[in-house]
């Protein structure tokens, strides 16, 4: 008798069938075959049945129950009579899924309870086998398990497979839908899988190539996908890599500019709310006098952050437009200088500027002008207390402006880094500022054809060296 769970459907005559289209024989094999089209599982299937029945080789079937049915019927119409079959216990036709809950726990394969379940439906056939035969088993278990999400439980059902064939004469024959692998967080199941069995069967796609030479343009372009496929992850993942990147900057940004604008309005609030105080008493002309300064300087302070934060993303559009006007490179430096002298003060920075020869050459002055600005404010934050030297020089291919401060220095690995957007070498919260000077004055500096680099050592100070062409080319 049939196991309990055992399908018992009618049919009528056998006719001959021919081995399933598979690449190798199953008389001593664990194989897989993957699949595209449910109805190419059908086709192996039933061939794999008519195949064991013609040869009176004992079969255990555990397909779902769509495929169940339509192989009963395709059997029928083949002429087989799989009532017979059935009964006399050459044939046993198994659901998977209740198969497969019979020996889960805690959603993982039991190995005691498979060997139990599986292995009795095994002893059975076999008692009503011919001595010396093996079971010629199809499972669809670990199918169901990738359709349900679960490939690397089917990868341990598949290896219980393999220890119950050391106990058992088994050919094993297992189905996948290719499907179940198709993103790329799959591969390792897939390669599990595949080692899981002693073969290998490509889906229908290949299988069904007949020509030598078909089946090496389809291996051939297969690999081209493969490869192509992979580049594109990983050129996918550097994107996420990037995006994640610079939302972290982005959200860093918001922070430091939210602190660095904050600063100047609540000064600025201060001193505006001071001003009634000191218009009403008898000195207070004078007093008004110095809160409208400071005033204006929180002002000023917070225009130039707020100019900043507008260049900066022209800037980082490649967009840096430029006003070219014949000037004297050294008369603009030396305008800059002047009107930094009281941030020089403020910084107890002594400028000592060397600039007295002309240099002439076409440049935009405003931009000229902002870079040698960014570069003496980043002196007078990093070298506070020391002197900072000014030079200009001509070479014969080029003027140079070094603006070099005796403060802190630079490490070597930072060097490159704090040219770019919202980048330091050290802490903003020991020094502020948002982090954009340097990598303007690098922008515009670029945009004239020119180079910006730094020569430093910790505790060093640092030498800002800009280059710049005679005329933009």
């Amino acid at each position: 008798m049939p196991p309990p769970d055992a399908a018992t459907p009618g049919s009528t005559h056998r006719q001959p069938a021919t081995e399933p289209p598979v690449g190798h024989s199953l008389a001593q094999d664990h194989t897989v075959q993957f699949y595209e089209d449910e109805a190419f599982v059908i086709d192996i299937v039933e061939a794999f049945i008519t195949g064991g029945l013609e040869r009176g080789d004992p079969l255990i079937i555990i397909a779902q129950a769509s495929h169940r049915e339509q192989l009963v019927a395709r059997l029928m119409t083949a002429g087989v009579d799989t009532a017979a079959a059935i009964s006399r216990g050459q044939l046993t036709l198994l659901d998977a899924r209740e198969t497969l809950a019979r020996f889960m726990v805690g959603g993982r394969p039991d190995w005691e309870r498979f060997r139990q379940i599986v292995g009795a439906v095994i002893e059975h056939t076999l008692a009503a086998a011919r001595p010396g035969t093996k079971v010629r088993a199809y499972g669809e278990m670990v199918d169901v398990l990738c359709l349900d999400g679960m490939p690397d439980v089917a990868v341990e059902l598949e290896s219980l497979w393999n220890d119950l064939s050391v106990l058992y004469p088994l050919s094993l024959l297992c189905t996948y839908a290719i499907g179940h692998f198709g993103q790329a967080e799959r591969a390792r199941p897939f390669m599990d899988v595949c080692k899981a069995h002693a073969h290998v069967i490509p889906t229908e796609r290949y299988t069904r190539l007949t020509a030598p030479e078909e089946k090496l343009r389809e291996v051939s372009l297969l690999q081209q996908r493969a490869q192509a496929l992979e580049a594109e992850v990983q050129q996918r993942q550097q994107a996420e890599r990037d995006l994640r990147d610079a939302l972290h900057q982005r959200d860093e940004f918001l922070a430091l500019a939210s602190h660095e604008l904050k600063t100047p309005l609540t000064a600025l609030q201060l001193q505006l709310q001071s001003l009634p105080s000191a218009a009403a008493r008898k000195d207070g002309g004078e007093r008004l006098l110095e809160r409208l300064d400071k005033a204006i300087r929180q002002t000023e302070r917070l225009a130039t952050h707020i100019d900043g934060l507008l260049d900066v993303s022209r800037l980082g559009d490649g967009q840096v437009p430029l006003m070219l006007e014949a000037h004297d490179l050294s008369r603009l430096v030396r305008d800059t200088v002047a009107r930094a002298m009281t941030s020089a003060a403020e910084a107890d920075c002594p400028i000592q500027l060397r600039a007295d020869l002309p240099v002439e050459g076409v440049w935009d002055p405003l931009r000229i002008q902002q870079v040698v600005g960014n570069l003496l404010v980043n002196a007078f934050k990093y070298g506070r207390g020391r002197p900072v030297e000014v030079r200009v020089e001509g070479a014969p291919d080029h003027a140079r402006i070094t603006v070099r401060d005796h403060g802190i220095g630079i490490a070597a690995e930072h060097q490159e880094r704090i040219f770019h957007r919202f980048e330091r070498a050290v802490p903003s919260s020991a020094f502020g500022g948002l982090g954009l000077g340097l990598y303007a004055a690098r922008q515009v500096v670029v945009a004239h054809g020119g180079i910006l680099r730094v020569e430093s050592e910790p505790g060093h100070g640092a030498a800002f060296i800009v280059e710049l062409p005679y005329r933009p080319q």
